[in-house]
């Protein structure tokens, strides 16, 4: 049979490659593997007399490391028997890395130990050349806290903390200091995996709760710094966004710890910029903008956040989301009419019932929209020209639906100021329906701007024939058009209050987006086969057909003649509106023919087929990705429309707003008072007490806020530590665990019994046990109660073995499983202890011994459960009132 898997013949492998160990190792002593050994089963006994016997005789090498390159430290560590490594810390074997291992494997007992361990000076120094081998599992710039920090776990966290220790302050993303560009030119992948480490640290749950005086300011700033890291370095951009998703996420779970619309508020309206003596805290939701400008997203979509924001959009109408649909939207359609009758009452007494009434989010919301919805029912009426002017006049003069838009785009316009006022040049930019709004007001500027010069150049009427085509008015009706559209599409934005629109809305953001991604390839490749056609088809040029030239022409001629030309021809090719005949030219040049009609179906191929396919992808990828975080993109986004409201100023809608109003003219004297007239008095300044008051309430605000932070951050480490303890479950860390204790358990009562082994308490007891003591074996086996018995026994029956398997002869001090022997028994000893419920020794039959020789059943397999049980009936019993056994009891614990 082997024939038909294996060749016989030996001439096939003559030819052989030699295998040896390249980078060998240099082998351990007996002792040394013995003495690791006896580390990994947790033999303190015999590991403690080895330590000895190195200091003595110096045949072991206490620092010696495995074929894992692990020293005896590393391995106790690894095992988290805490005893062992005391005893080896007691002896000043070399730390070297150790700390970091147990900070890695999360040792807490171990890094305590290592941690108040004083390092060995003078003789017992370790050299340098062995400290630079032992120090390579870990980059230089792993510090304790900062592996400690990667683990995130918090009780390590604050152990060092605790202990003053420190984290290297990373620069600037951009930074172009001297530091950063000599690290980056010596080794720039040294420097960027240093700087994530940092930023990885930084990140951290855990430290960020532990150190930090403000944790959600903390956690905004360094989001947004690694999302700004995560566009620079690409190289690192998943481990930057992951980051970066953690800091959202902590700010999110911490604020999951508020139980109180109290807290929420504290923690919502709090103020860090806030000055002690001059500023006042309001009630204006300063940490939820800044959540807004930071893009914290799921801090915003918070169910609490979401739960106060919602209490405060619907204020003036309580019980509102219980309403019949149709009841809501008699009332805003009630409210919307009425809109003109609010405004003017608020300019007449705002502090009025009614003027406060208007002064509520949403009911402004409503006011705002019908003003708005009045614009557009204007736009439609002026579009289509129920009160016209001559057609052929050339500056015609404003229509009356003209005259009644003219005030709702200077209300437009001075909204937009404030509002670029108010939040600043930057934040304006920042938002893409500002963009809109300054190109729509911008367009009906121009148009205005275009009429009146039409009205004051041009007074005759001729046919629109012979106007020129740059003409005021025609430019004028151009952008007026466009503005329109731009009008009718800004309605979009109010969608984002509505939960069924609102995602819809976000997705076609989102599109456009990915629209003009699109757009740069596809300009590409259309100039491109632009260019190609155009040299190819520009010696063939024709006068047209009945003076018309271009593809718009009933027969399409020229399609390629010029570069423009070309440009247009290929753009409406992709829609069908571009026939094939346009390659054709009059002459019999069919070579040429052929090669334009070949690019031009290689470039339909490549924009229909190819980039088109490509442009849905994206588009539907985009959608999918709104559509898998639909709830917190829409709460986002509706919450940024919700703070437009909330601010102060911005009532009245257009075109009330630009009408000066009681309290406008009251603030602006006051602004010429303090700004403009000089008066010969002082000004009048606040007394100290006025000042003293402010700061005593901004003290007691900052108070509470530091009082509510304190207690988020106990409930969120809490929650925090049970969860893990809930996720992690039965790992095998926790078997290798349970073995480590089960190994050093029976190490450390081997060597009790047979320090024991003369104790003169055993002995009464020995015919009720069943714990069976010989010389050197000790043995658990499972024993059940005698049938008579079986009515007050429980189930824990502890039944041992000891027994010697045969004849050996020992020196004093020598070893045996790791414990120093005696040098001889003469006699063995039976115990039997059986255990009632009430934990009492009862008689009980003496169970029958092992066959001489017999191994020991701590080497064979057994059954977990009866070991455990057996260890706990054990531990009872050595819990009875024997001066014997509670030694052997405080010499296990």
């Amino acid at each position: 049979m082997t024939q038909l898997y294996y060749k016989t013949d030996n001439s096939s492998y003559r030819d052989r490659i030699p295998l040896r160990i390249v980078r060998a190792e240099p082998e351990l002593s007996p002792l040394e593997r013995y003495y690791l050994s006896a580390v990994e089963k947790g033999d303190y006994a015999t590991v403690k007399q080895a330590l000895e016997e190195a200091e003595i005789y110096f045949r072991i090498n206490i620092n010696c490391v495995d074929s894992l390159g692990r020293t005896a430290l590393l391995i106790a560590i690894e095992n988290e028997n805490l005893e062992i490594i005391e005893l080896l810390l007691s002896y000043n074997v070399y730390v070297g890395d150790a700390l970091l291992h147990a900070i890695r494997k999360e040792v807490v007992g171990a890094v305590e130990l290592l941690i108040d361990h004083k390092k060995p000076r003078g003789e017992k120094q370790v050299p340098p050349a062995l400290l630079n081998k032992q120090l390579s599992d870990f980059s230089p710039d792993i510090t304790p806290v900062i592996l400690a920090a990667h683990t995130n776990n918090y009780e390590i966290i604050k152990m060092l903390v605790q202990r003053g220790v420190s984290i290297p302050q990373p620069h600037a993303v951009r930074c172009n200091c001297c530091e950063c560009n000599a690290s980056s030119d010596v080794d720039g992948l040294r420097h960027s995996r240093s700087r994530l480490n940092i930023y990885r640290a930084l990140a951290s749950p855990s430290l960020i709760a532990l150190s930090s005086e403000d944790p959600f300011l903390t956690a905004f700033q360094l989001s947004a710094e690694l999302h700004e890291l995560s566009t620079v370095e690409n190289e690192f951009k998943a481990e930057y966004e992951e980051l970066s998703y953690m800091c959202k996420q902590f700010a999110k779970e911490l604020l999951d710890q508020t139980r109180s619309s109290r807290e929420l508020e504290i923690i919502l309206n709090y103020r860090d910029d806030l000055n002690p003596l001059l500023d006042e805290n309001g009630n204006d939701l300063a940490r939820l903008k800044l959540a807004i400008k930071y893009c914290q997203k799921e801090f915003v979509a918070q169910p609490n956040c979401q739960q106060l924001l919602a209490s405060r959009w619907y204020d003036e109408l309580p019980g509102w989301r219980r309403r019949h649909w149709a009841v809501k939207s008699a009332t805003c359609v009630l409210i919307g009419l009425l809109f003109p009758l609010f405004s003017v009452l608020y300019m007449l007494a705002p502090k009025s019932r009614y003027g406060l009434f208007i002064r509520k989010p949403f009911i402004k919301f409503i006011c705002h929209t019908a003003s708005y919805l009045t614009f557009l029912l204007l736009l439609i009426l002026a579009s289509q020209h129920i009160v016209s002017n001559d057609p052929n006049r050339q500056g015609p003069p404003p229509t009356p639906v003209e005259w009644m838009i003219l005030p709702w785009v200077v209300g437009f316009v001075w909204t937009e100021i404030k509002q670029m006022w108010d939040g600043g040049f930057h934040d304006y930019m920042n938002d893409w329906w500002n963009l809109m709004d300054f190109i729509m007001n911008a367009l009906y500027l121009a148009t205005i701007s275009l009429k009146i010069v039409a009205f004051a150049k041009y007074s005759g009427c001729t046919t629109r024939d012979s106007w020129e085509m740059w003409h005021p008015t025609l430019v004028a009706e151009a952008l007026f058009a466009i503005a329109n559209i731009f009008s009718s599409l800004r309605l979009i934005c109010l969608f984002t209050a509505n939960s069924h629109l609102g995602p819809l809305q976000i997705s076609l953001g989102r599109m456009l987006l990915d629209i003009l991604k699109f757009l740069f390839i596809y300009c590409l490749v259309l100039v491109a086969f632009a260019n190609g056609l155009n040299q190819l088809y520009f010696y063939y040029e024709t006068d047209g057909v009945k003076n018309c030239t271009g593809i718009r022409c009933p027969d399409q001629n020229n399609a390629f003649s010029t570069l423009f030309e070309t440009l247009q021809s290929l753009f409406w090719s992709v829609f069908g509106l571009v026939n094939l005949y346009v390659t054709n030219v009059k002459a019999d040049h069919e070579f040429t023919e052929f090669v334009g009609a070949t690019m031009f179906g290689t470039y339909n191929i490549i924009s229909l087929v190819v980039l088109l396919n490509m442009l849905i992808a994206m588009m539907n990828n985009s959608y999918q990705n709104i559509a898998d975080h639909a709830d917190i993109e829409w709460k986002f986004a509706r919450t940024k429309l919700w703070m437009s409201y909330f601010e102060e100023g911005g009532t009245l809608p257009s075109p009330f707003n630009i009408i000066p109003s009681p309290k406008s003219v009251f603030y602006l004297l006051e602004w010429s008072k303090k700004h403009m007239i000089r008066s010969s008095r002082p000004r009048h300044r606040q007394t100290i007490g006025t000042l003293g008051r402010r700061a005593a309430e901004n003290v007691r605000l900052n108070h509470q806020y530091q009082e509510v932070l304190r207690n988020l951050v106990k409930r969120y480490v809490a929650a925090m530590i049970r969860d893990a303890k809930t996720e992690q479950g039965l790992t095998e860390e926790n078997f290798k665990e349970l073995k480590q204790d089960i190994s050093s358990f029976r190490y450390e009562v081997l060597g009790v019994m047979k320090g024991r082994r003369h104790s003169s308490c055993l002995t009464p007891v020995a015919p009720a046990s069943g714990l069976v003591v010989s010389e050197n074996a000790f043995t658990y086996c499972p024993n059940m109660a005698h049938a008579d018995s079986h009515k007050k026994m429980s189930l824990f029956n502890v039944a041992a073995s000891v027994q010697r398997p045969g004849r050996e002869h020992c020196s004093p001090g020598g070893l045996l499983n790791g414990t120093a022997l005696p040098p001889h028994r003469k006699a063995r000893k039976e115990v039997v202890l059986l255990v009632d419920k009430h934990g009492d020794p009862t008689p009980h039959p003496k169970p029958k011994p092992l066959a001489p020789g017999g191994a020991s059943s701590l080497d064979m397999d057994i059954d977990p459960f009866r070991l455990v049980v057996a260890l706990h009936g054990l531990q009872r019993v050595l819990m009875q009132p024997c001066p014997t056994i509670m030694a052997i009891v405080a010499t296990v614990a």
